[in-house]
């Protein structure tokens, strides 16, 4: 297998992102698992256990082209290593799927000091289609009418579209079903993929290894498991809550009615059954690492391939030290970049880098008189800021200095109060628009709101970047 560490990333001009270069990820694929809880526990997800297995997922949904990135990836790969690709639907986050956000036009001026624009301003519209405390595999599925704001006809003509899709799969158990079903019939089905679901890891035979080993000793998985989420700041994954009487374990109790999951502590896994629980992300792609998968394509939020660390590092650093797992799949990224065309209505809206520039450059002429046009009191500021950094601090002619130079600025400020409440208005007007501009350069709009031949693109893009 090839060594990660010498392998460089991949960002390029179309918004792709793979890390390592994808043309080294043939060569990362593991040797199909030969042990036989790797093989029972494929052929229980309805995976092949004859050939690799290359694998990611997310939330159930209509993702945005991130995620659709993986998609497209797993494809990819297992064409050209004669595997299979997989998907698991994360259907046990809680809020996953709830609502739909598109591009929407509001009417009014775009803020209090904004121009009124005809037909109103860009906005976030939102469809509800869940509640945010419940993970869609508990929620029964969802209708919604086409709304009438969206801010394109490409975008009014996909949310048609979607209400369809989800008619078509209304009959399905749950909102996270309902929600992958219309997905994939949105992509076709020559970009099926066999997928499976989180919540369904209850029958597959290394998920009664993960919980047996939970149940035999909680308090040591829970203390490693804190150590690696310690040793892994960034990568935003909380610590288990521990008591004298029990301890949090990364697990949820199903419900049997819509509604919360109930997380497991130790005081209450001896009576619950395996089908009542459910794994949380660390154990879930744990498990699938170790034994339903031969590569792991995640996005840049796991990225197991960040030298500082993606969430499934903690994953691997818990594993090692609890189970002594240190053979799992590896793990890479795949992510892009599409963005909307918004065509007349971005015309005149600043972009949030335009906004970002002029606020700060209002916050920094307040200090420094050269920006307000007065070259010579800029210069003489400069001068006392170099005196001051030579000088060692506590001394008491640094806080001279330090004190002409504020009076300095102030004068700068006094003198040129025209042209610094310039540059004030400017910050203001520009950042009255800040919210359509952070729309237009959104990233995360859902995949159908883009056209045909920008997603064709992104699909054959990925293509040649294995080939490359």
């Amino acid at each position: 297998m090839a060594d990660m560490a010498d392998m460089a990333s991949t960002h390029d001009d179309a918004g792709l992102v793979f890390e390592p270069s994808a043309r080294d990820w043939p060569g990362l694929v593991r040797a199909g698992r030969a042990d036989d809880l790797s093989r029972s526990t494929r052929a229980a997800l309805g995976l092949p256990t004859d050939r690799p297995v290359i694998m990611a997922g997310h939330q159930p949904g209509l993702w945005h082209p991130g995620i659709l990135a993986k998609w497209f990836a797993v494809h990819a790969l297992a064409e050209r290593v004669g595997g299979a690709g997989a998907w698991v639907v994360v259907d046990q986050s809680p809020g996953a799927g709830a609502s739909l956000i598109y591009p929407a036009r509001a009417a009014g001026p775009a803020g209090p000091t904004g121009p009124a624009r005809d037909g109103g301003h860009l906005s976030r519209g939102a469809i509800s289609l869940g509640r945010d405390d419940t993970p869609p595999a508990s929620l029964p599925p969802a209708r919604f009418r086409a709304p009438a704001d969206a801010a394109l006809p490409s975008v009014h003509d996909a949310l048609a579209r979607l209400v369809g899709l989800l008619d078509a799969h209304a009959d399905q158990p749950s909102l996270a079903r309902q929600l992958h079903g219309a997905c994939g019939s949105a992509l076709g089905s020559g970009a099926a993929l066999r997928s499976f679901f989180a919540s369904d890891l209850h029958a597959a035979p290394a998920f009664a290894r993960l919980v047996g080993a939970m149940r035999e000793d909680a308090g040591a998985c829970a203390r490693l498991y804190n150590e690696a989420a310690g040793a892994h700041p960034d990568a935003g994954v909380r610590e288990l809550a521990v008591s004298p009487g029990a301890v949090e374990l990364p697990l949820w109790e199903r419900s049997g009615e819509p509604g919360p999951w109930r997380t497991v502590g130790s005081d209450r896994l001896p009576d619950l059954p395996d089908e009542r629980l459910v794994l949380r992300g660390l154990p879930m792609t744990g498990l699938l690492r170790r034994w339903a998968c031969d590569l792991f394509i995640h996005g840049t939020g796991g990225g197991a391939s960040h030298a500082d660390g993606g969430y499934d590092r903690v994953t691997e650093r818990w594993l090692a030290g609890w189970l002594g797992a240190t053979d799992l799949a590896p793990a890479v990224v795949a992510s892009a970049t599409l963005r909307l065309d918004f065509g007349g209505l971005a015309e005149g809206v600043p972009t949030p880098a335009e906004i970002g520039a002029a606020r700060d450059l209002a916050h920094r002429a307040a200090h420094d008189p050269a920006l307000l046009g007065d070259a010579d009191l800029g210069r003489e500021k400069r001068e006392l800021a170099a005196q001051i950094a030579a000088l060692p601090r506590g001394s008491g002619l640094r806080a001279e200095l330090f004190a002409r130079m504020q009076r300095l600025r102030e004068r700068g400020a006094s003198g040129n109060t025209g042209a610094l409440e310039a540059l004030r208005a400017r910050a203001e007007a520009l950042g009255a628009r800040a919210e359509e501009a952070e729309i237009i350069a959104e990233r995360a709009w859902p995949w159908p709101f883009y056209s045909g031949p920008q997603i064709e693109s992104l699909r054959e893009s990925i293509g040649r970047a294995f080939d490359a």
